[in-house]
């Protein structure tokens, strides 16, 4: 079946099925379909410029002339109308600043200016005195050792008592129980020397007795240089025993500053 679709020209057949419909190819409607041209704008009907736009055209109005403007060109034609009358002058503009600021029973905000220039007054809410808090008191309760280090607060009221768990310090690094055993070994008790005298005080209770080239004349000589020689060897005792105690003195207060740095090192942790 042919058709005559564009004037005279028959451009196309399109065989008529048995369904009554007919099968078009993509490759024959390019052929019948329009395009626009690039360059004019116009419809493009089977390859030939129709002389009618496809677009819109775009419109402007001149602000020097008033007149509309079509793709450009000035159609003549005047699209602003004459000036409209004035509208009634507005208001002077509103100023506002604010004021006094002070309180009383009632919030309130009054205007102590004019209507263009305002002047705001506020009257804030009087402060309510809090309630009075409890003062809380704290006290150290128990101190022990353990694994891990830990404060307790055991809370009566207002009454808060801290029980403090400190970590076991390892001494480790300290002299062992058997080297100490060795070192105190054969060494007194500060106890048991209460009956004897330090260097220095047994110098000033010597300082008043006789030499004993002095008491030569005593007939019991054998007696008093008896006596003397027991005195060189307790004061040599006694002296001996005061080092011991200042050695093994020093070493308790290096032990002691350990422990100490130790502890504060943990209680800090």
């Amino acid at each position: 079946m042919a058709e005559d679709i564009l004037g005279d020209a028959t451009v196309i057949t399109l065989p008529l099925q048995d369904d009554g419909t007919v099968i078009v190819k993509q490759s024959d409607l390019a052929k019948i379909l329009p395009t626009i041209g690039t360059s004019t704008g116009d419809w493009i009907i089977n390859g030939t410029d129709s002389g009618v736009k496809a677009q819109a055209p775009s419109l402007t109005v001149d602000s020097t002339t008033g007149h509309l403007m079509i793709n450009g060109q000035d159609s003549g034609v005047n699209v602003v109308g004459p000036q409209g009358i004035p509208g009634v002058k507005g208001d002077p503009a509103v100023t506002i600043k604010v004021g006094s600021v002070t309180t009383g029973d009632t919030p309130t905000v009054t205007n102590s200016g004019t209507a263009t220039d305002l002047t705001l007054d506020f009257v804030l809410p009087k402060p309510v005195d809090g309630k009075d808090g409890d003062t809380p008191t704290f006290s150290i309760g128990t101190v022990t050792t353990g694994s891990t280090a830990a404060v307790q607060d055991q809370v009566s009221g207002t009454a808060h008592t801290l029980n403090f768990t400190l970590p076991q310090p390892d001494m480790s690094a300290y002299t062992n129980t058997a080297d100490l055993t060795t070192l105190l070994a054969g060494k007194l008790d500060k106890t048991s020397l209460t009956g004897y005298y330090t260097a220095a005080q047994m110098d000033t209770k010597l300082s008043a007795k006789a030499d004993l080239a002095m008491i030569a004349n005593i007939a019991d000589k054998d007696t008093v240089q008896t006596l003397s020689n027991k005195v060189d060897q307790l004061t040599t005792q006694v002296n001996s025993q005061a080092q011991t105690m200042v050695k093994l003195q020093d070493q308790i207060n290096q032990a002691l500053a350990k422990i100490s740095t130790l502890a504060t090192s943990t209680a800090s942790k």
